[in-house]
């Protein structure tokens, strides 16, 4: 819909990014390339059309299993994420064991 109506299409992703938020969500991952232009790529525009913020890092599902699996993050091309995963991965690391 953003090559038709960019607006309506911004607004329904803000929409969209609002109920996330309230959720309390950390992150969002999905599967669809689509939505990976209007979560990702867009995020930076539609928090500047609607004056807001939302910082959710978007995930591919793989990236998210590439990690659970010990991948480096390099490796997964999280550093080509437009809203960058570096202080939600830092949250997530193990903080140290107990033996």
């Amino acid at each position: 819909m953003i090559a038709i109506n960019e607006k309506v299409s911004l607004g329904i992703s803000r929409e969209k990014l609002d109920n996330i938020k309230a959720a309390g969500a950390d992150a969002i991952t999905l599967v669809c390339p689509f939505c990976n232009v209007m979560y990702d790529s867009n995020q930076k525009s539609i928090e500047a059309a609607f004056e807001t913020q939302y910082n959710l890092p978007v995930f591919y599902y793989p990236q998210l299993l590439g990690l659970a699996m010990g991948f480096d993050p390099k490796d997964l091309g999280l550093q080509m994420n437009v809203v960058k995963t570096k202080e939600l991965l830092g949250r997530l690391e193990p903080q140290g064991s107990d033996g």
